[in-house]
């Protein structure tokens, strides 16, 4: 949901330290249903805004989080679900709802930024490759 009078959707700061940039690769398009994050991205930017049981239990046991991903040039929310990958990486499957939308070559760069007001993480295209 695209944000009200009240709540509006927090755009996206340049200069912010919590921005994560992610170059996409071959394995973040095409057929692909996952984007993949690194846990240390994840625990600088993301996590601390989260319910620490869901944290625990995905960190721990790999149980499953539902997050919501608002893409803010087309105002379209997506829920995902991140899953533990190895001891460094997460990824998020349900992706190739977003990429169905999106023309997304590898080597473009997206741009993840929190949304306090909203409790989700907003993406949008940061920089397009030209290969």
């Amino acid at each position: 949901m695209a944000g009200t009078e009240l709540y509006r959707d927090a755009p996206f700061i340049p200069k912010s330290e919590r921005n994560i940039f992610i170059t996409l690769t071959e394995s973040d398009i095409g057929l692909s249903n996952t984007i993949t994050m690194s846990k240390e991205l994840l625990e600088a930017n993301v996590f601390m805004y989260l319910p620490s049981k869901d944290i625990t239990g995905l960190i721990n046991n790999n149980e499953p989080l539902l997050l919501d991903v608002f893409d803010y040039d087309t105002n379209i929310t997506t829920t995902l679900t991140i899953r533990k990958d190895g001891d460094t990486k997460f990824k998020f499957h349900g992706w190739n709802t977003v990429l169905q939308r999106k023309n997304f070559r590898t080597g473009d760069t997206i741009v993840f930024w929190w949304d306090v007001s909203h409790i989700r993480l907003n993406f949008k295209q940061f920089m397009f490759s030209f290969v």
